[in-house]
């Protein structure tokens, strides 16, 4: 059987209490031909110590200040010589099987420039609950208001790179966001029903850091590739720190009453939310749903 060379980068910044565990979850699946790479900008925990206990199964590893994750995940698709890329943040993990899932699925086009994506469990690293969220059907106008892919879930072939091109390095908190967006100009989407991927939820995972530079930052974003309509929403809750905190707010209330009122969760969630019952003129609920990840 022909498996194709599948690459792996690993971007990692002082995550030695996580960092061993993603590390297993590649290596742990005995792909055959695998390139796997860990790029640590210097990290002064526990994170050398595991590099170099792993350093014989790992194709390659430095530790060494550098200009940020972006730059470590271009540093390493520059050296990256596989078929089929990836990468996966220290703190996440893959699933069994899934290099082997993704290259069968990726065989026959890698010519082609074409982006899989799967499933994904989320799970808090201190209860240890976990939610499986299973892949949305693709859509470049969805893509442009929020991003629903979920990273460690999303694989492409070598000529997505080549066309595509690399992160942008000036970005910190939406750079996978905006490297989808130009993507999807360029090239075809595929789903596939597995979950891919294990994505932790802790403290300090950047999705829940950030505030309003991270809002500033999805703005930028949006001005570049989303229309006037999607704009106008994101530069509203840039001005309004509230109408961000009762966006968070509501999306908890859903997902904590989505269990017990299944199809009644959002309309219960937003009566609880009163910032939402009148809202100015252009701006659309179903439109800040989007955005937050849940309608």
């Amino acid at each position: 059987m022909n498996y194709p060379k599948v690459s792996v980068i690993t971007p990692s910044f002082n995550q030695g209490q996580f960092i061993e565990e993603t590390i297993r979850s590649v290596l742990d699946q005995g792909y055959p031909n695998l390139e796997f790479s860990v790029f640590d900008g210097g990290s002064s925990d526990r994170t050398m110590e595991v590099l170099k206990k792993y350093s014989a199964q790992l194709s390659f590893w430095r530790s060494k200040k550098d200009g940020g994750q972006a730059a470590a995940i271009n540093e390493g698709f520059q050296l990256a010589s596989g078929d089929i890329l990836c990468w996966l943040n220290s703190d996440d993990l893959h699933c069994a099987n899934t290099l082997s899932t993704v290259s069968a699925l990726l065989a026959s086009c890698l010519d082609q420039p074409v982006v899989l994506y799967g499933g994904c469990e989320m799970f808090d690293h201190r209860t240890r609950k976990k939610t499986v969220r299973p892949p949305t059907s693709f859509s470049e106008e969805l893509l442009e208001t929020a991003d629903f892919l979920d990273q460690p879930s999303v694989f492409w072939t070598r000529k997505t790179w080549e066309i595509v091109g690399p992160l942008d390095q000036s970005l910190h908190y939406g750079f996978d966001w905006e490297w989808f967006l130009r993507a999807a100009k360029v090239c075809r989407f595929q789903t596939t029903g597995s979950v891919l991927s294990r994505y932790r939820i802790h403290q300090r995972h950047k999705s829940r850091t950030g505030g309003k530079k991270r809002w500033l930052e999805l703005l930028t974003v949006v001005r570049r590739h989303a229309s006037p309509l999607v704009i106008q929403h994101y530069e509203f809750l840039v001005r309004r720190n509230s109408a961000r905190w009762w966006l968070n707010k509501r999306m908890r209330l859903f997902l904590a009453l989505q269990s017990p009122l299944g199809a009644y969760a959002g309309t219960v969630a937003t009566l609880l939310s009163p910032p939402f019952w009148f809202l100015p003129s252009g701006i659309r609920r179903n439109t800040l749903w989007l955005i937050s990840g849940i309608s």
